[in-house]
């Protein structure tokens, strides 16, 4: 192999390999994907693969837009099928909430999210079995989709190899090598290689990484928990859209069509920390007490989940920043040190839109205008990313 690839993308996820591919629709010739496991192995394969447009941040919302458009086009523009579910998302909250999720609306419409508001009724005709009641609001994306992630993200990666990008997985990076103020390859478990160009797209582990180098990212490792709930024995009951529920401060997506993959929203970046995470050595599974929390929460949102039941559970490693949003950027003191990490839990829905302006900022060195949202210089300025689409309701 080549050992002086024109740019080398260290993470084998969704952000790594849709950088590539937009690397490659821009010309770069000869690029190296290094994985140190197997592609997907991180946060990429655990993710929910929720595409929706319902965000109350302009910018935010339009990266999820073109995440809808990348997988439901994917197939006729790799020529590799990729399942894409149209299910659309309900948002349900308090009537209390309404200024705060009808400026969601608003933000999220001036980005091009077809979405509307609904009442129970309707709601109840999009899901039957839900939980409603004069006090809540519903609105309704019809556009929102989901994705089997660890399908998807292997799809990406044959396209990537397809398009000519190198793989090399079960290499360690030990260490990105600079002389003077430039990069100039990484060392590795297998060899070095020489690059000017140099992209760190390895989530938690990112943030090592760039601390080694000088950069230290406000990024921290925070464990999030997932539950796969199934209907009860002999129920006709299925969940049939994405939701978000932000009165039961939950979210889910059918899986399967029997089981409901839910995940909890946190107050995670303001949580005590407790024990340091460690993201190569936790509990790969959820505990009771969050579950039994989902459980209980689950069924406020689906009254005929009180006799569903836990299927199995796994937990992953979420980067975390300040404002649960990435970082994405590059080094003002190393020539061709490049970086995105800091997704939150967000990375899998946003790739698409991050591969490619992550692509424009490696080949022609400027941070375009929609990028610099994300730039980490926002946290010195207090310029925080505000993007929730209905406030919490934690108890």
């Amino acid at each position: 192999m080549k050992h002086n690839p024109d740019v080398i993308i260290i993470g084998g996820g969704v952000t790594g390999l849709s950088t590539a591919l937009h690397l490659k629709e821009l010309g770069v010739d000869d690029i190296l994907l290094v994985e140190r496991h197997y592609v997907g192995a991180g946060q990429s394969g655990r993710a929910a693969g929720v595409i929706r447009g319902t965000v109350r941040h302009p910018t935010v919302s339009d990266t999820q837009l073109e995440g809808q458009v990348f997988f439901q086009s994917f197939k006729d523009r790799f020529s590799i099928p990729i399942e894409v579910n149209h299910t659309g998302y309900l948002l349900v909250g308090y009537n209390r909430d309404r200024k705060h999720i009808q400026e969601t609306m608003n933000v999220a419409r001036s980005a091009g999210c077809e979405l509307k508001e609904i009442d129970a009724k309707e709601a109840e005709e999009l899901q039957p079995g839900l939980g409603t009641n004069y006090n809540s609001i519903y609105i309704f994306e019809p556009g929102g989709i989901y994705v089997d992630p660890m399908s998807a993200t292997f799809a990406m990666s044959l396209a990537a190899k397809k398009q000519g990008v190198k793989f090399v997985e079960g290499c360690e990076v030990e260490d990105i090598q600079v002389k003077g103020d430039k990069v100039i390859g990484i060392k590795s478990s297998i060899g070095n290689f020489d690059s000017p160009k140099i992209l760190i797209a390895t989530s938690v582990w990112g943030q090592p990484q760039l601390a080694r180098l000088g950069l230290n990212v406000p990024v921290r490792p925070h464990i999030a928990e997932m539950g796969f709930f199934q209907v009860g024995p002999g129920s006709q009951d299925r969940l049939r859209r994405i939701i978000f529920d932000s009165r039961a401060n939950i979210y889910m997506r059918p899986e399967g069509e029997h089981q409901i993959f839910v995940g909890r929203r946190e107050g995670i970046y303001t949580q005590k920390n407790g024990n340091p995470v460690d993201p190569d050595n936790y509990k790969q599974t959820a505990n009771f007490h969050s579950l039994d929390e989902m459980h209980k929460n689950l069924q406020i949102t689906l009254p005929f989940m009180n006799k569903g039941f836990v299927h199995r559970t796994y937990a992953c490693t979420y980067d975390i920043t300040p404002d649960q949003m990435p970082i994405l950027d590059k080094s003002e003191a190393i020539e061709g040190l490049y970086y995105a990490v800091g997704f939150s839990g967000g990375g899998f829905s946003t790739s698409p839109w991050v591969g490619k302006r992550m692509a424009g900022l490696i080949v022609d060195g400027n941070l375009a205008q929609d990028l610099k949202v994300f730039s980490f210089r926002r946290f010195a300025e207090k310029k925080f990313i505000k993007w929730d689409n209905a406030p919490a309701n934690y108890n």
